[in-house]
C-alpha cells in the first residue's frame, strides 16, 4: 500500500476521493495531503441525499490544519465541489469526510 492509499484511508475517503500526493514541505516542515474527487463522487453523494445530484462548480482550493503525523504540521488541500440537486436545483458545498465542527480544522 503506498502513502497515499494509506493516508485516504485513514482520512475516510472512500471511493469518492482519493489522496494524489502526500509531501513534506522542508521550508515550513508541513505535512501536505492533496485530496482530489474521483468519479465515485456524485453516486455516493446522490445515495446520501437521497435525490440524484451533479456537479455544479468547483470552488477554489482549500486547506484544512489536520492532526500532526510524525510531530509535523498537518495540511489537508482540496478543491471541493459544489453540488446541485435535479429535483431542487439547490446548490450547495460537499462536506468532506475529514472536516470537524470548525471549519478548516479537522
Amino acid at each position: 500500500m503506498t502513502p497515499e492509499q494509506t493516508f485516504g484511508q485513514l482520512l475516510g475517503l472512500g471511493k469518492s476521493g482519493r489522496v494524489v500526493e502526500a509531501r513534506l514541505e522542508p521550508e515550513t516542515s508541513a505535512f501536505v495531503l492533496k485530496v482530489e474527487a474521483t468519479v465515485e463522487l456524485w453516486p455516493e453523494e446522490s445515495a446520501r441525499a437521497g435525490t440524484t445530484v451533479v456537479c455544479h462548480d468547483p470552488v477554489e482550493p482549500m486547506q484544512w490544519r489536520h492532526l500532526n503525523p510524525f510531530n509535523k504540521e498537518g495540511v489537508i488541500v482540496c478543491t471541493l465541489q459544489q453540488g446541485r440537486g435535479r429535483d431542487d436545483s439547490k446548490v450547495y458545498r460537499l462536506t468532506p469526510p475529514w472536516e470537524g465542527r470548525s471549519k478548516h480544522f479537522t
